[in-house]
């Protein structure tokens, strides 16, 4: 087969995967212009259109899809081959693209960005933020990270680190103004930060151990935001009591610029897990990030 149609194939598999000319050429290192004369030149080739284009949208044609179901599998067998002898050879290299929340990437990957590339410094990473679940087969990507009760079902999960808590947390200056919560019932008569989910676009409902069980409570205040750390800001700022895991709560509190409150009935959830979809063969690069995690991770994780 001709280098350059095993690239256009290559190419194709992409477009189809994105339905995206821009995405896809974001993950081909490629401008959407180049790719987009790619694709022209295969359609050309077979004598077939293989996508259906409008302004807004790249979809297969029917034939697009007959042809994918039958070159996607043999592109798979090549790039498994290729990585397959680089791990023999102890080879590693290429890009890792990897979607994760905002919290894990600042507080827990970003801290040990050095020293992965010091020690593999011909692998590349390409962090993706969204606190969302990113399904990583239509994507495109490599791996994923969130907290471990957000997986699917059909992905391996990969456990990082121990539990987190969710900790009740406001600032001294508020807490003398407004009194302190003994009880969760309590929040009723406080001013709440809330934290809207991206992902299905409902309120966060804050969730207390009481009594034994899970107990969530619908709060109201002031604000509602879609990124935690504007919550504990505003919650720094004296505007009210935030949620927040304890990860992101070590400094704040060490410092008493946050006080927590309720800790009693602070409730625990699954820790940071990696998934990526079930295969045999896992590549080579994958399998040197989550190694290098599962070793340095316990040691910055609270």
């Amino acid at each position: 087969m001709q280098s350059d149609v095993l690239a256009a194939l290559a190419a194709f598999e992409q477009v189809a995967a994105h339905r995206s000319l821009t995405q896809a050429a974001h993950a081909l290192g490629v401008t959407p212009a180049a790719l987009s004369q790619t694709i022209k030149k295969l359609e050309t080739r077979l004598g077939v259109r293989l996508f259906e284009r409008t302004t807004r949208s790249v979809n297969l044609s029917e034939a697009g899809h007959a042809y994918l179901a039958r070159v996607a599998p043999a592109l798979a067998s090549l790039k498994a081959a290729t990585e397959d002898l680089q791990s023999s050879a102890g080879v590693e290299g290429g890009t890792l693209r990897l979607t994760l929340s905002y919290m894990a990437g600042q507080f827990l990957i970003e801290p040990l960005l050095p020293e992965f590339f010091a020690q593999h410094p011909h692998i590349g990473l390409e962090l993706m933020y969204d606190d969302g679940f990113v399904d990583i087969v239509r994507d495109g990507l490599d791996l994923g990270m969130r907290i471990g009760e957000s997986l699917e079902r059909d992905m391996v999960a990969v456990p990082l680190t121990r539990e987190f808590r969710m900790r009740c947390v406001a600032s001294p200056d508020y807490l003398r103004a407004h009194g302190t919560p003994r009880h969760p019932d309590d929040l009723a008569a406080h001013r709440c930060i809330n934290y809207r989910m991206r992902s299905s676009g409902a309120i966060y409902k804050w969730e207390f151990l009481v009594d034994g069980d899970i107990a969530e409570y619908a709060v109201r205040g002031p604000l509602i935001t879609t990124h935690w750390q504007t919550g504990l800001n505003a919650a720094t700022a004296g505007l009210g009591i935030a949620m927040g895991w304890d990860l992101t709560l070590v400094e704040p509190l060490r410092t008493s610029t946050l006080v927590e409150v309720l800790p009693e009935y602070s409730a625990g959830f699954p820790g940071l897990y990696a998934y990526h979809p079930r295969q045999a063969h896992l590549p080579l690069k994958t399998r040197v990030f989550l190694d290098f995690l599962r070793e340095r991770l316990p040691t910055i994780a609270p």
